[in-house]
């Protein structure tokens, strides 16, 4: 999956308070599970609960584990009860699996009945802003003030802006409105992504020194292992990610991908993150799998260097996601080709 989809689903998560990062993982009633696949929910499964499955798709093991299983639920209760809530919970899974254009048009059915819909807006402003629409993007952040707080807005609003203007002044212009006070995981998040993309590693993780890697989302994660990773400190990533997940096998892609990179970067005589990650590589390409394009483009730039495949990937990336970390992914890939000439 397209770290922008993390980031977006974390974002949107943990701004409002509607959706608390600390809500403890759902585990469906007995009754409610068909024993024979373990991903089939019972009809009975009420709205509040798939909402805690929506919002545990943002953890670790947990962001494609019911993924089919509830778009194809929420697609049968938004034909019967097309309500706000529903739509906005629908719209989200669609737009986890890259369906864009079909999440941009039920969330604005949302608010037409709801112009005030602070979750559609930020889901929105996040679809947009992957899509490299910033100024669509930035119209449904500037929706969200008077109706969140002013830094969550105003996180929104620079995030975007930070895509296709100056990553500085915007980064500033965030510090200087959040003036010392507490600020959420999100604007953190945000502060420390661009932080990273100025080449401030120690400024980036300094805003993520508060951060319980156990409870935090997938995106958050991966950016804390590219911030180590930069600062030449593997070991670290090799320490605190392999003791993630009991069941390694249901990692993410890009907890993956970070794992096998210290892996290499230590020059292991044990490939045990390389060897997992090359098995899931070739799981992805006999799938012709675009929507995990961006893992499979970096992993032929830093984990087994292939210029022809980084730059099919990275093409393939850029066709459905163009901020400005999937511009560099390309203009990364070209550079290795220009090697070759």
């Amino acid at each position: 999956m397209h770290l922008s989809i993390f980031k977006s689903v974390a974002f949107i998560t943990l701004c409002l308070t509607t959706f608390a990062l600390s809500a403890a993982p759902f585990t469906p009633k007995n009754d409610a599970v068909i024993a024979n696949s373990n991903s089939t929910l019972s009809a009975s499964l009420s709205v509040e609960e798939i909402n805690t499955l929506v919002t545990n798709s943002q953890y670790v093991g947990q962001t494609e584990r019911l993924q089919g299983l509830l778009k194809t639920r929420l697609a049968q209760l938004y034909k019967h009860t097309p309500s706000s809530q529903i739509g906005y919970l629908y719209a989200r899974v669609l737009q986890k699996e890259h369906l864009f254009n079909e999440a941009i048009d039920i969330a604005n059915i949302v608010l037409i009945k709801e112009p005030q819909h602070s979750n559609s807006h930020l889901l929105l402003a996040n679809i947009f802003m992957t899509q490299g629409k910033f100024a669509q993007a930035k119209k449904h952040c500037v929706a969200l003030i008077g109706h969140v707080s002013t830094i969550t807005a105003s996180t929104c609003v620079l995030d975007v802006q930070s895509q296709h203007e100056s990553v500085l002044d915007s980064y500033q212009a965030l510090i200087k409105i959040i003036n010392n006070n507490q600020t959420s995981l999100a604007t953190n998040h945000v502060l420390s992504e661009m932080s990273y993309r100025l080449n401030n590693y120690k400024q980036a993780l300094s805003h993520l020194q508060s951060v319980d890697l156990v409870q935090a989302p997938v995106s958050l994660i991966v950016l804390w292992a590219d911030i180590q990773i930069a600062l030449n400190q593997p070991q670290q990533v090799l320490n605190t990610l392999s003791v993630l997940l009991p069941d390694k096998g249901n990692l993410e892609d890009a907890i993956l991908l970070r794992l096998s990179i210290a892996e290499k970067k230590l020059n292991k005589r044990d490939k045990k993150w390389q060897n997992t990650m090359a098995q899931r590589v070739t799981l992805r390409e006999l799938r012709k799998d675009s929507f995990h394009a961006s893992d499979l483009a970096k992993y032929y730039l830093d984990v087994q260097p292939n210029r022809e495949k980084a730059l099919y990937w990275a093409h393939i990336n850029w066709q459905q996601a163009k901020m400005s970390t999937d511009e560099q992914l390309l203009i990364q890939a070209k550079a290795m080709q220009r090697d070759t000439l």
